[in-house]
């Protein structure tokens, strides 16, 4: 879902325009917002509603009355609507992680969401470096592990290969990624049992 929340004049007054929408539904909503003031130009993508929460950040300067954006935003609408919830947080990691300078990079990013990994519930530079150790993506041995200053280790490997982190985990494309790291993050099917011949 992606719905933008639309003010003009710098009013209060605002409007919902759920994307994506037809011509009839933007001219809807501007007929609404034409009782608050008249000046087209003036109107603002004020914040969002979204399933990826930070998304608005990257929509706040986009022009509704420009046709061409207009069909971006329906663009990154339609990509939205397709995500279950962990592409959503995939989505929103990858945001704050790359250089978006407008619209085209929303989608651009949006697109290619198999590009990145989510590392769950790594949201530190701390928690980051104590998973680098313990999947072996920084080995170190056992008896020297209770001296390590895991929050550099997890500050450098950040350095070195970027991502971001979000309220639940860190996002990082999949080709920055240290194949220990990658591993980490793929399910574990359950061992299987009994199937040993014993001759």
């Amino acid at each position: 879902m992606l719905k933008l929340q639309l003010t003009r004049d710098g009013a209060y007054d605002d409007e919902y325009l759920e994307l994506p929408a037809t011509p009839a539904d933007v001219g809807e909503v501007m007929s609404q917002l034409d009782e608050t003031s008249s000046d087209v130009a003036s109107t603002r993508i004020y914040g969002t509603i979204s399933d990826v929460w930070n998304i608005g950040r990257y929509l706040k300067r986009a022009d509704v009355n420009d046709p061409d954006q207009l069909k971006k935003l329906n663009r990154i609408a339609e990509i939205v609507n397709t995500l279950d919830r962990e592409q959503c947080l995939v989505f929103e990691g990858a945001l704050d992680a790359e250089s978006v300078n407008n619209l085209d990079d929303v989608i651009a990013i949006g697109e290619r969401l198999e590009d990145y990994i989510l590392v769950p519930e790594i949201t530190t530079d701390r928690e980051l470096g104590v998973c680098l150790v313990e999947s072996g993506a920084k080995p170190f041995s056992e008896s020297v592990r209770p001296y390590l200053d895991y929050g550099k280790i997890g500050a450098e490997y950040y350095a070195d290969h970027g991502g971001a982190y979000i309220s639940c985990g860190y996002v990082l494309r999949k080709d920055s990624a240290d194949q220990a790291l990658l591993d980490f993050t793929q399910p574990h099917p359950a061992q299987e049992f009994g199937g040993m011949n014993m001759a």
